[in-house]
C-alpha cells in the first residue's frame, strides 16, 4: 500500500464509523434496536443461552420450540470456529452500527482494489451500503441476511484480483471473505451471489478464448476452487450439521404422499410458497422512485384524506367497514402480499448506472448488466413464471429457498458497482470524446426527466393504483379516493427523484465546463447520494426502532413502568413488546407454581408464530423458518384448526393458555406425561398410514410403529401392562435421565421428538436402539424390571466438523504464508535483476 494512500484510507474508515453511529444515534444513549425477528430468536434460543451460561458450552438440542429441535439454526456456537472469532472482531461495534460499518468498509475495499482511488471507493461505499432494502431487513431483524451481504464486496474483490493475475492477495481475500460470508449463515444470499458469479465466469471464459490466456485463467480458477474448498472446510461444523438437519426439515423431502396443507410440498418447499413474495415487474421501478407503488403497507407519508371522506359518505355499517378493511392494503398496491418498504436503490445511483451503459467500455459491463437482469428475473418469481419454473426444475438447491423477491440483492450490489465504474470512465477514460460525453449526458438526462414529468402529470391515468383484491371488493367511489391518495404519495417521490436527477446531471455537466476538479465532483456525488438514500431509509429505520437496554436484554417483560406504557402509544417497537405483558405474567406464574417438565400450548399468541412461550417454557409452538418436517406435518394435519387432545396429550401438553374475560391457563390433566408404557403396537406400512392412524388409536395404551421394525419389536402383549412406570429424574436439553419399572418387557414411548442423528440411548449403561413411534416420538424396547434410561444428544457431525475446520484453517494459514513469502522473494529477485 502506498503511503500517500494510507491516511485517506484510515480517514475513510473513521468516517464510516462516524456515519454508522450518526445514523444510529440512539446507540450513543445506551439504547438498543428492537427487531421483531431477533425478539423471536431470543425467545426460541433462551434455553440454549441459559445452558451456555451455566455449563460454559453449547447444547445442540433444545426443547423450547416445536417439541424439540436441533439448535444448529438457533444461534449455536461451534468448536474451533476461528472464522467466527474473526467475524466478531470485524463486528466490534454494537448492532446495527456494526452491519453498516461492514457494508461501507467492504465495498470500500472493492473500490480500492478495482480503481485504486479512495474518492471513488468512498462514493461506491455510500451508493451500496445505504441501499434501502438493507435498512428494512435490519429493522425486521434479518441480521444473518444483511451480515452475509456485507461480505459480498470484499469476496468479489478477491475474485477480481485472482483474474487480474494478483494471485496471492486474490487467494487470501477471496478465501477469507467467503469463509466469513458462509459463517454469517444465510445460504440463500450466498447462492444468489454465486449465480451472479456464474455470469462473471462466462465473461472470463470468453476473454480467455479470445486472447488465449489459458495459463492465467487456469491458475486463477484453481486458486479460487482451492479457496472455495478451504472456506467450506473452515465452516464444516456449521455446514455439515445444517445439511444433515435440512434433510429432516420442511426444506427436505417428505415421506408422505398425501398432503393436508396445500402450501407444504411433499418434495420440498412448494412452488407457491417459494414464490409467495414475488416482486412485480412494474414494481421494480421503485429502485428509482421509492413510493412508485406506495412504499410499505403502512407508509408514514401516506395521508388518506380522500379515503376518509369517501368512507364517511359510503360506509353505512360495521359489516361494510370490515369488508373494506379485509381488502384495503394501505398505501401499497404492488404484487406482493405485503411489504415493509421498497428496495430503493437511489435516484443518483440509478441515473449514474444508466449513464454507465454508455460510458463504461470494460469487459465487466456485460457481467454487471446480465447479473442485474438475472436479479430481476429471479425476483419476479411467479410474475415471470416461465423462468422461475425453469430455475425450480433444473437448478440444484433452488427449492430450498423462499421469498424470491430477495434475489434483488444481486442488483443492489451490481448496480452501484456499474454506476461507480461508469463514473470513473466518465472522468478518466481518454477514449471518450467530450462531445460524446456531453451528448449522452444531455440525451439521457432529457429522456429520464421527460419520463418523470410524464409520470408526475399523467401517472394516475397510466397505472391502476390499486390491488386486484381491492378492485374486486371495494366499491368504485372508495376505490377512486384510494387512487387519488396513492397518486399524491406517488407524485411526491417522482418529484423527489426528478430533483436528484437534475442535481446529479448538473454536477456532471459542470465537469464538462472544467470549472471544478473531478475529485471534488466525485465527493459531491457521494454526499448527494448519501442525502438521497439517508432520507428514504429514515422512513423505515429510525429512532423509533430503539428501546431501553433492559427491554433489549429481556424483550419478554412481565411488568412495565408508567413511562414505558406512555411511550408505547407513540413507539411501535415498544408497544409490540409491552402488549404481551399479561400473557408473560401468566407464563411466569405457571413456571413458579409448577417447575416440573411439560409443554404449553399458547392459543393467545398465534402458537406457531411466537416465542414468548418458549422463553418461559417448553412450547408446542414456536417461530422458525426450518421446522422438522414431521412436526410440521402433524401441525398441518391436526393442530391448525382445532384443539386435538390426543395429539396434545402425547406431546406432554400440561397447560393450554386461552382467555375469556381473563387470560388463564387451562390444565390438561389427561396428558400422557414425559413417558409411558404401551401394551399394543399397531404396525403400519408407510408414513401416510402412520400420520392418518394417529387419532384412531388410544395413544395411552397403543403406539403406531412402521412395519419395518416389527421383527425387532416382537414384544409379547402383557396381561397387565399399565402398572409399569417411567419417570423423568433429571432434565437437560441434551441429556434426559429416566427411572423405569415394568413387570414385563414393554415398549416405552417418550414425549420427545424423534431425530435420527446424534441421539443415543442407554439402559443401565448398555446401548439401546431408539425407534420412531407415533410418527414423531421416540420409543425404546425396555426389559422387565427396574432400570435407568439415559438419552444423550452428542452429534458426531459436530466432532467431524471440528476436525475438518481445524485442518482447513491450518492449510489456509500455511498456504497464505507460503504465497506471501514466494511473492516477496519474487519481487526482491525482480528488483535485484532490474
Amino acid at each position: 500500500m502506498k503511503k500517500n494512500n494510507l491516511f485517506p484510507i484510515l480517514g475513510c474508515l473513521v468516517l464510516f464509523a462516524i456515519i454508522s453511529f450518526a445514523y444510529f444515534t440512539p446507540l450513543l444513549s445506551n439504547k438498543y434496536i428492537s427487531q421483531p425477528d431477533i425478539i423471536h430468536y431470543k425467545g426460541g434460543a433462551h434455553e440454549l443461552e441459559e445452558y451456555r451460561k451455566i455449563h460454559g458450552e453449547d447444547t445442540y438440542w433444545s426443547n423450547s420450540m416445536f417439541g424439540g429441535m436441533p439448535t444448529y439454526q438457533m444461534g449455536a456456537n461451534y468448536p474451533s470456529d476461528i472464522i467466527k472469532s474473526i467475524d466478531r472482531i470485524l463486528r466490534y461495534f454494537p448492532t446495527p452500527a456494526s452491519y453498516l460499518f461492514l457494508l461501507l468498509s467492504g465495498f470500500f475495499l472493492l473500490g480500492m482494489v478495482w480503481l485504486k482511488n479512495w474518492k471513488y471507493a468512498l462514493l461506491g461505499s455510500a451508493m451500496f451500503a445505504f441501499s434501502t432494502y438493507f435498512f428494512i431487513i435490519i429493522g425486521a431483524g434479518h441480521n444473518a441476511k444483511v451480515h452475509t451481504i456485507a461480505y459480498f464486496a470484499p469476496f468479489v474483490a478477491g475474485v477480481y484480483l485472482l483474474y487480474q493475475k494478483k494471485y496471492v492477495w486474490g487467494f487470501i481475500l477471496s478465501t477469507l471473505f467467503l469463509s466469513l460470508q458462509i459463517a454469517a449463515n444465510h445460504p440463500q444470499m450466498t447462492y444468489y451471489l454465486f449465480l451472479a458469479l456464474g455470469i462473471f465466469a462466462v465473461v472470463e471464459i470468453i476473454q480467455t478464448i479470445k486472447y488465449k490466456t489459458y495459463k492465467s485463467f487456469a491458475i486463477s480458477t484453481a486458486l479460487l476452487i482451492v479457496g472455495l474448498f478451504l472456506a467450506v472446510g473452515m465452516n464444516s461444523s456449521r455446514l455439515l450439521s445444517t445439511y444433515e438437519y435440512s434433510k429432516e426439515t420442511t426444506r427436505g423431502k417428505s415421506e408422505l404422499t398425501i398432503n393436508q396443507n396445500p402450501t407444504s410440498s411433499v418434495k420440498g418447499l412448494d412452488t407457491d410458497y417459494i414464490t409467495h413474495w414475488s416482486y412485480g415487474i412494474l414494481e421494480t421501478a421503485n429502485l428509482f422512485v421509492p413510493n412508485f407503488m406506495g412504499g410499505g403497507n403502512n407508509e408514514k407519508g401516506f395521508k388518506p384524506d380522500h379515503l376518509q371522506s369517501a368512507l364517511q359518505q359510503s360506509i353505512k355499517s360495521e359489516e361494510e367497514y370490515q369488508q373494506f378493511q379485509k381488502a384495503f392494503n394501505g398505501s401499497y398496491w404492488g404484487e406482493q402480499p405485503g411489504t415493509s418498504g421498497p428496495a430503493y436503490q437511489g435516484a443518483v445511483v440509478i441515473f449514474l448506472a444508466t449513464l454507465a451503459l454508455f460510458y463504461y467500455k470494460g469487459k465487466y459491463k456485460w457481467w454487471l448488466v446480465s447479473a442485474t437482469l438475472l436479479s430481476f428475473l429471479l425476483a419476479w418469481g411467479k410474475n415471470f413464471g416461465i423462468f422461475t419454473n425453469f430455475m425450480i426444475e433444473y437448478f440444484p438447491f433452488y427449492t430450498k429457498f423462499r421469498a424470491v423477491s430477495s434475489a434483488l440483492v444481486i442488483a443492489e450490489f451490481t448496480i452501484p458497482l456499474l454506476a461507480l465504474l461508469g463514473l470513473y470512465a466518465y472522468f478518466n477514460d481518454k477514449t471518450l470524446k467530450l462531445a460524446y460525453k456531453k451528448k449522452v449526458l444531455l440525451v439521457s438526462s432529457g429522456v429520464i426527466i421527460l419520463g418523470l414529468l410524464i409520470l408526475y402529470l399523467f401517472g394516475l391515468y397510466l397505472f391502476s393504483f390499486h390491488t386486484k383484491l381491492e378492485g374486486e371488493y371495494i366499491n368504485t367511489s372508495i376505490l377512486e379516493a384510494i387512487k387519488e391518495d396513492r397518486f399524491s404519495l406517488f407524485q411526491k417521490d417522482v418529484l423527489r427523484t426528478l430533483i436528484f436527477v437534475i442535481f446529479t446531471g448538473g454536477i456532471l455537466y459542470v465537469s464538462l465546463l472544467n470549472k471544478l476538479k473531478s475529485d471534488y465532483l466525485v465527493l459531491s456525488l457521494a454526499i448527494l447520494s448519501l442525502i438521497d438514500l439517508w432520507g428514504v431509509n429514515k422512513r423505515y429505520l429510525n429512532d423509533e426502532n430503539f428501546v431501553e437496554k433492559s427491554l433489549y436484554k429481556n424483550p419478554f417483560p412481565t411488568q412495565a413502568s408508567e413511562q414505558q406504557i406512555q411511550r408505547a402509544e407513540q413507539d411501535p417497537s415498544l408497544a409490540r413488546i409491552l402488549n404481551v405483558i399479561p400473557v408473560n405474567q401468566v407464563l411466569e406464574e405457571i413456571k413458579e407454581k409448577d417447575p416440573s417438565n411439560y409443554r404449553i400450548y399458547n392459543l393467545l399468541l398465534s402458537p406457531f408464530n411466537e416465542t414468548n412461550t418458549s422463553y418461559f417454557h417448553q412450547s408446542i409452538g414456536g417461530y422458525h423458518g426450518a421446522k422438522l418436517r414431521r412436526y410440521q406435518d402433524v401441525i398441518d394435519f391436526y393442530l391448525t384448526d382445532s384443539l386435538n387432545f390426543p395429539i396434545l396429550d402425547m406431546l406432554n401438553t400440561k397447560y393450554i393458555i386461552t382467555a375469556d374475560s381473563i387470560i388463564r391457563p387451562i390444565p390438561n390433566p389427561n396428558n400422557n406425561g414425559n413417558a409411558w408404557f404401551v401394551n399394543d403396537l399397531v404396525f403400519v406400512n408407510n408414513a401416510d398410514e402412520e400420520i392418518t392412524q394417529l387419532v384412531k388409536i388410544n395413544n395411552k395404551k397403543q403406539a403406531i410403529v412402521n412395519r419395518k421394525y416389527q421383527q425387532e419389536l416382537n414384544i409379547s402383549k402383557p396381561k397387565d401392562s399399565l402398572k409399569g412406570t417411567i419417570t423423568l429424574e433429571k432434565y437437560q436439553p441434551n441429556q434426559l435421565t429416566y427411572k423405569s419399572y415394568n413387570p414385563n418387557e414393554q415398549l416405552g414411548i417418550f414425549s420427545e421428538i424423534y431425530y435420527p442423528y446424534g441421539w443415543t440411548a442407554t439402559i443401565d449403561d448398555k446401548p439401546a436402539t431408539i425407534y420412531p413411534a407415533n410418527y414423531l416420538l421416540r420409543a425404546l424396547k425396555i426389559p422387565k424390571g427396574t432400570h435407568t434410561i439415559v438419552f444423550t444428544f452428542d452429534p458426531p457431525v459436530i466432532h467431524k466438523g471440528k476436525t475438518i475446520t481445524q485442518i482447513s484453517f491450518i492449510i489456509f494459514i500455511l498456504l497464505s504464508a507460503g504465497f506471501l513469502f514466494w511473492d516477496s522473494w519474487k519481487n526482491k529477485k525482480h528488483s535485484v535483476q532490474s
